[in-house]
């Protein structure tokens, strides 16, 4: 499964932002790119539009009416799934991947919408890119050491996930 939405870009000199970044410990962080719609909020009317295939995905991106456009460096298409799941292209001319997140299944962030990362998985957090999104490496350890960590907390049971942006022709 692929799924797909209209996203708006949070920057994190946004005053709304910078409070809850520092609170997060990621001060090196300069945009939000998550499976969180809380923290990356879908454009009005996009919702999540399910796919079977990456190739189905892409084309509805172009089907006029399906998802909104995107507002140039405001909003973006993003397309996310089951990193274990599904064979994730290591090069595409129309994606642009963001990295790896971690959700539980409410599709609540943990790395960006669970507090800050501390003790152990506090080195992982600051490996967290540009968007606060980590590699595959680091996203597999966090999943096998959440659960101890959090003491079975719902928040720690979680799925990695792709997130790509689908890039404009």
């Amino acid at each position: 499964m692929w799924c797909l939405s209209t996203r708006i870009i949070r920057y994190a000199g946004e005053p709304e932002w910078a409070g809850y970044i520092n609170f997060l410990g990621l001060l090196h962080l300069t945009e939000v790119r998550t499976i969180d719609s809380w923290c990356n909020p879908h454009v009005d009317g996009s919702g999540y539009w399910e796919f079977q295939s990456l190739e189905e995905a892409l084309q509805e991106v172009w089907n006029d009416g399906l998802l909104p456009s995107p507002i140039s460096n405001k909003q973006y298409h993003q397309l996310f799934t089951d990193a274990l799941a599904q064979e994730i292209p290591s090069i595409h001319s129309r994606l642009k991947h963001l990295g790896y997140d971690l959700s539980d299944e409410t599709w609540t962030s943990s790395l960006l919408n669970c507090g800050r990362w501390e003790g152990v998985l506090a080195p992982i957090a600051q490996r967290v890119n540009q968007y606060g999104l980590l590699n595959l490496e680091d996203a597999k350890t966090a999943q096998k050491l959440l659960p101890e960590v959090w003491c079975n907390n719902p928040h720690a049971f979680v799925k990695i996930w792709a997130l790509f942006e689908v890039l404009q022709a």
